[in-house]
């Protein structure tokens, strides 16, 4: 599998590209440091095309309603809890997954974009003065990187979108063999991201990699997974 970088860089495989990538030990840095510089706002989220927003809620959301409605009969999750990995300042929990889900959590490494969530999910958060609970509400906010995240409880569904490029492939693996594990009975996993056609492309300003859908599907074979569905937005 060959691929290429923004700087025109050509990888014979993909073995080639991470042993290029990982010699330094920096490439979560390098990550943390270009987020670092975007601003904590929907148009940050999305890279300036914060017009996308309503379409992409909507398209996930008929995703997510495929299985909730019981239409893959052997996997019909319940709607007590859900993870959102990756969640920026919360646009999906707010938007796709509080409506939904009584329960959500959220993970973020991005101290500022914690900070601004929890502005933004402010009605979803239970007052500890109060004695009445919401019908609707966030319990965690996790603010650690995916490769080094530890499951506490087990949940319905876990939400991935635009963060899988970050981890290198073993972080992958290992990363979605613990969703496996931190799921109930009937959970589900749903990834929401972008594929490229014949290539893997290494982004440098970001430090993440786009992946062709074979890549994805033989990484999540190696993590234990089976692919249930696959809807283009």
């Amino acid at each position: 599998m060959s691929g290429f970088d923004t700087e025109g860089k050509k990888y014979g495989s993909i073995e080639e590209m991470w042993g290029v990538e990982l010699e330094d030990k920096d490439w979560y840095n390098k990550a943390a440091e270009y987020w670092a510089k975007v601003p904590p706002t929907i148009d940050g989220m999305l890279g300036g095309l914060s017009r996308i927003s309503k379409v992409d809620i909507s398209t996930s959301t008929t995703f997510l309603k495929y299985f909730l409605d019981g239409k893959y009969p052997s996997k019909v999750p319940g709607t007590l809890n859900a993870l959102d990995c990756g969640s920026g300042i919360g646009r999906v929990s707010k938007n796709l997954l509080l409506p939904i889900f009584q329960c959500v959590d959220l993970v973020e490494q991005n101290p500022k974009f914690i900070e601004q969530a929890k502005v933004e999910l402010s009605n979803f958060i239970q007052p500890s003065s109060s004695s009445s609970s919401l019908p609707h509400f966030v319990q965690s906010f996790y603010c650690v990187g995916l490769q080094d995240f530890v499951f506490e409880k087990l949940y319905d569904v876990i939400w991935i979108q635009w963060v899988i490029g970050h981890l290198t492939d073993d972080h992958f693996i290992d990363f979605f063999a613990k969703c496996k594990k931190g799921l109930k009975e009937n959970g589900i996993i749903c990834v929401k991201d972008n594929t490229s056609k014949e290539s893997f492309v290494v982004d440098k300003d970001d430090s993440s990699v786009t992946r062709t859908d074979e890549h994805l599907r033989d990484l999540f074979h190696k993590s234990g997974l089976k692919i249930l569905k696959v809807l283009l937005q």
